[in-house]
């Protein structure tokens, strides 16, 4: 499969994106954007109209995620807000998860716990 640019571009968490970039992104509508955000699953982070609408791109890969489940399982919109807002907080529990392994000592500094070994006493 052929990487495009937006598949690429998007991997910017500081990028900002605007809601017709978003719906091409993801495939949806730019109607499907705006009850997205009707029901709070999306937050503009600027903009009043639709047109001026910008978004942060880390919702591009979980509401992508949730976009192709919606297709797999015939969903509706509301219950892809739901699914999207659920792989969100996945994701940033993760996140979490990986800044919190990143700060523990590695396995091989960890004291041993247990019986020590047994060794042949020297005479």
């Amino acid at each position: 499969m052929a990487t495009e640019a937006n598949d690429w571009t998007w991997l910017d968490p500081q990028r900002r994106i605007a809601q017709p970039e978003l719906a091409l992104m993801c495939r949806l509508d730019v109607a499907e954007i705006d009850e997205l955000v009707e029901y709070g699953a999306l937050v503009p982070l600027a903009g009043e109209d639709s047109e001026a609408r910008q978004f942060a791109a880390s919702c591009v890969a979980p509401l992508r995620e949730a976009v192709g489940l919606r297709g797999t399982y015939d969903l509706d919109l509301f219950t892809v807000s739901l699914l999207f807002g659920y792989l969100q907080r996945i994701a940033h529990l993760e996140q979490q998860l990986r800044s919190l392994q990143a700060h523990l000592p590695h396995p091989g500094h960890l004291p041993r716990e247990g019986p020590t070994p047994w060794r042949e006493p020297h005479a």
